[in-house]
């Protein structure tokens, strides 16, 4: 693990170090200079990232144990089972979907240049990342090592993008499923009592303690879940804004693009914003599923039990917890603002923007 480690950070740096020599060298040409930027954006994010979680590794793994001990390994019943079930096949969709975005945007990096390469002299034949050296490296069989070594060193860039995120994407989804099957059983604390009166108070107060309990519990966890990606949370506002604006601008004013190029950069935006859409989406699941807990209290049926005393006190003890439920489990951006789906607009406006900006400028410069 430590070396798998080592190597992605090792081999994304030595990327970023590459892409810095293409924008030293490739300054004052917009096309070129705009599509090394979005290239050296791509990878810094999966550093950035990595970098993170290899600094938090003991409370990344601490999380994973605790979700696989309290959620993951434990046999549910009847609507519990349903509901993970489903869960499960929505967080399967997703995961699938960013990964195979991610590969195709990497893969295509790789296969591009050897469709272009087709009935060229060596001496022309280009790499998937732009190299520069007076050294004959398009000649066989340099050519062939550094294309494999460029594929070895921008492969973790694919993986560090994507991962992080879909792990996100699983804590959210599992936190969503274990609300709502808490809402079920809060609202169900006092159905199905058929012993003697005494026995149904007991079972009352036994059902209502677990259902407390089992709340403090998610609420514990979305607070480690909020603390372990809220770094990570700022620099995804951030980087993603300025990185969809350089893709659409690259797909939008692009002089040099073949047909296939064009559909690489659709499909560069396309991932981009999708992913931050699942990630946003996953976010305000899970503040909706946690401000809906007090509904389930207030659905409590307390009218049905005979004792005063009990009556009265479960009744403040709900109030309490709807109380409690009102203030959302989010995770926040930097811990300022909760991510939301408004979160995902926000992005994609402060993108458009900067895009508007971007452009209007180099018309200016033009004219």
């Amino acid at each position: 693990m430590d070396g798998l480690v080592v190597y992605t950070i090792s081999a994304v740096i030595g990327a970023l170090f590459f892409t810095l020599i293409d924008l030293y060298k490739c300054y004052g040409d917009v096309d070129k200079f705009t599509y090394s930027t979005m290239i050296f954006f791509t990878g810094g994010f999966g550093l950035y990232k990595v970098v993170s979680f290899a600094l938090k590794r003991k409370s990344f793994l601490d999380l994973i144990l605790y979700a696989k001990r309290h959620f993951w390994d434990i046999e549910y019943e009847g609507y519990g089972a349903d509901v993970m079930r489903k869960c499960m096949l929505r967080l399967t969709g997703i995961v699938t979907f960013a990964i195979f975005m991610c590969h195709l945007t990497v893969v295509l990096h790789y296969i591009i240049p050897l469709l272009e390469n087709r009935g060229k002299n060596e001496s022309d034949r280009i790499f998937p990342f732009r190299l520069y050296s007076d050294l004959p490296i398009t000649l066989s069989p340099w050519y062939e090592i550094l294309y494999l070594g460029q594929v070895i060193a921008t492969w973790p860039c694919c993986y560090c993008y994507f991962c992080f995120d879909n792990f996100l994407c699983q804590m959210n989804i599992t936190a969503v499923g274990q609300f709502v099957i808490l809402q079920k059983e809060m609202r169900e604390i006092c159905d199905n009592l058929d012993g003697s009166r005494l026995l149904n108070e007991k079972n009352i107060q036994s059902r209502f303690i677990r259902c407390v309990r089992r709340h403090q519990q998610l609420i514990d966890f979305v607070e480690d879940i909020r603390e372990l990606y809220r770094s990570v949370m700022l620099g995804v506002v951030i980087l993603l804004s300025f990185l969809i604006c350089l893709e659409m601008f690259q797909l939008m004013t692009s002089t040099s693009s073949t047909k296939l190029s064009t559909f690489h950069y659709c499909v560069y935006v396309g991932g981009s914003i999708t992913q931050l859409y699942f990630y946003t989406m996953t976010c305000d699941n899970l503040t909706e599923a946690s401000l809906a807990i007090s509904n389930a209290a207030y659905d409590v049926r307390w009218f049905s039990i005979k004792s005063e005393a009990l009556k009265n006190r479960l009744v403040k003890d709900l109030s309490m917890v709807i109380m409690r439920s009102q203030r959302a489990c989010t995770l926040t951006v930097g811990g300022f603002a909760p991510v939301t789906l408004q979160t995902f607009t926000s992005i994609c406006h402060t993108a458009f923007s900067f895009l508007a900006l971007i452009r209007q400028t180099i018309q200016k410069n033009d004219s």
